[in-house]
């Protein structure tokens, strides 16, 4: 059986010669076409390339030199020789100048046509050859670029659902798919974690799958699965086809040989996506895979971080708790025992001193107990807020003699307009100002000011507690209002490390919000929020 070569376009106004080199280059295996005219010629090499063309110099209807630059102008890589029964050297240079790749005389020898066509075929295949290369290195570079970014935004949120839908809109731009989606494995179904070009019925019907339906479970054999979608009639995935698209292409993510879910894409093509389009997907879905599982990992390792730290502060808070207990009820069992001696008289400004001390510490320890109920029903959601309307200052001045009793040893000032008014449980908001000045006077030395201000900007009033004491790093701005926790740099400062936490759950209760600025050495400010009595 006789190979095909490449094809040949002979071009020459005699029919004679176009029929014996039509002979010669057909049985060398050529597909060859002959035409008698320049027009002729033009028209077929509209409608298709040819390998080579062989062009006689003198047509009856164009310069032969004229048709070897339309020739060439269209088709750049084919292969020109032309042929002469004149030859001259001002035509050969005119010719080779226009591109000709040979230039050759009449009678024509066959053997150097041959040759001339040979050497010319080569080369044209080297040229495909490099240019074939060219475009594979460019497209491999594309899907690297397209595998870096996907990394990228996969590595830019260390929220999970944000760097699956970041990495998914990187797939949709590069490959061009209409769809695409990441579904995880949990608990036997696949959830939807991201997705992008789903409409928000289609989004809500793909929210759980059955993974053992029949497209899936192949999925989770660990293989891919291309197809159409209107196939799949009884899948969950047959709701994409009510959006148009056609087909989809499933790849299973998978670590260690585990499968953590399913990545798909989707289009209305009929075509589907080429070969390479379906590996760089499946590159992708390896890079998903493993932000998957370190995903997983950070979580498990936060978790188990969390659960040290929470139980470290537990056992702190016992001890705390277990001190801040014992130091007023010895003192009240102390006081009493003294007053219980039946072998020892005291005067009256004595006894009065022990009953104040005893009644003190009562408070003290009353105060304690009623932090820790406190904590608990803020924890269980249980806390009531009863907001009415109040004047701020009123509130302040409920609990006055409190604030100066705290106060004693620091320059207590009020500068609160009497006619700021708030939507409060005044009880409530009266032991936020108790926490804030308290833990403003462990932190200050004594003698310094601890003021108490308050504006409003129309819609709320801030209310800010602000002393010149030992100040609190940047860092650690959030993490005073946690559970337990105290700055305590001296190890002098005693307390439960409830104070702050309590005061955020109360005004988080009201609607409002509290912060803290400060600077190490440079005091503390804490400001709260409360929605402003004259809000209808």
């Amino acid at each position: 059986m006789t190979v095909m070569k490449e094809s040949v376009l002979v071009v020459d106004d005699d029919l004679g010669f176009l029929q014996v080199i039509k002979n010669i280059l057909q049985r060398q295996g050529y597909k060859v076409e002959t035409v008698s005219s320049a027009g002729e010629a033009v028209s077929r090499t509209q409608l298709r390339f040819y390998n080579v063309a062989i062009l006689d110099i003198s047509l009856p209807d164009m310069e032969g030199t004229v048709l070897l630059s339309k020739l060439l102008e269209k088709h750049p890589d084919m292969i020109v020789i032309m042929l002469t029964g004149h030859a001259s050297l001002e035509n050969a240079v005119e010719s080779l100048n226009r591109g000709a790749f040979a230039y050759l005389e009449k009678p024509l020898d066959p053997r150097q046509l041959t040759s001339a066509m040979n050497r010319g075929l080569e080369k044209q295949r080297l040229v495909f050859e490099n240019r074939s290369l060219l475009e594979e290195l460019e497209r491999r570079n594309r899907e690297i670029g397209v595998l870096l970014s996907v990394s990228r935004a996969i590595l830019q949120s260390a929220d999970l659902s944000q760097a699956l839908e970041a990495a998914l809109r990187q797939v949709a731009q590069a490959l061009g798919v209409n769809a695409c989606w990441v579904h995880l494995s949990t608990d036997g179904k696949l959830v939807l974690k991201g997705q992008q070009g789903l409409p928000p019925e289609i989004t809500a019907q793909l929210g759980c799958l059955k993974a053992d339906e029949e497209m899936l479970s192949q999925v989770f054999g660990g293989q891919p699965v291309v197809g159409e979608i209107k196939a799949q009639r009884d899948s969950g995935l047959a709701c994409l086809a009510r959006t148009g698209l056609r087909w989809c292409a499933l790849f299973p993510l998978i670590n260690q040989e585990e499968v953590l879910g399913v990545m798909g894409a989707a289009s209305c093509s009929s075509n589907g996506l080429a070969q390479h389009q379906l590996e760089l997907l499946s590159a992708i879905a390896g890079e998903v895979s493993l932000a998957v599982h370190n995903a997983r990992l950070y979580e498990e390792a936060c978790n188990a971080r969390a659960l040290r730290e929470l139980d470290s502060l537990r056992t702190q808070f016992l001890a705390n708790v277990s001190h801040e207990l014992r130091t007023p009820l010895a003192a009240i069992k102390g006081f009493a025992t003294s007053l219980l001696q039946p072998d020892v008289t005291f005067d009256e400004e004595t006894w009065r001193d022990f009953l104040q001390s005893i009644d003190r510490e009562a408070d003290r320890l009353n105060r304690l107990i009623g932090e820790l109920l406190l904590m608990s029903r803020l924890e269980s959601g249980a806390l009531e807020v009863r907001r009415e309307r109040h004047r701020l200052a009123d509130i302040i001045g409920s609990i006055k003699d409190r604030l100066h009793t705290l106060t004693v040893k620091h320059q207590l000032r009020i500068q609160v307009s009497d006619d700021l008014t708030v939507l409060a449980d005044s009880e409530r908001i009266g032991e936020v100002f108790t926490n804030l000045v308290e833990n403003a006077v462990k932190y200050s030395p004594e003698g310094s000011p601890i003021t108490i201000e308050a504006h409003s900007n129309g819609r709320e009033a801030c209310i800010s507690v602000i002393d010149e004491g030992i100040g609190i790093p940047p860092e650690l701005h959030q993490k005073v209002f946690e559970r337990f926790y105290q700055v305590n740099p001296t190890g002098e400062v005693s307390g439960t490390g409830l104070g702050l936490s309590i005061c955020q759950g109360i005004v988080e209760a009201h609607g409002g919000r509290i912060w803290v600025e400060s600077r190490p050495g440079e005091g503390a400010k804490f400001t709260f929020t409360l929605p402003g009595g004259d809000r209808s």
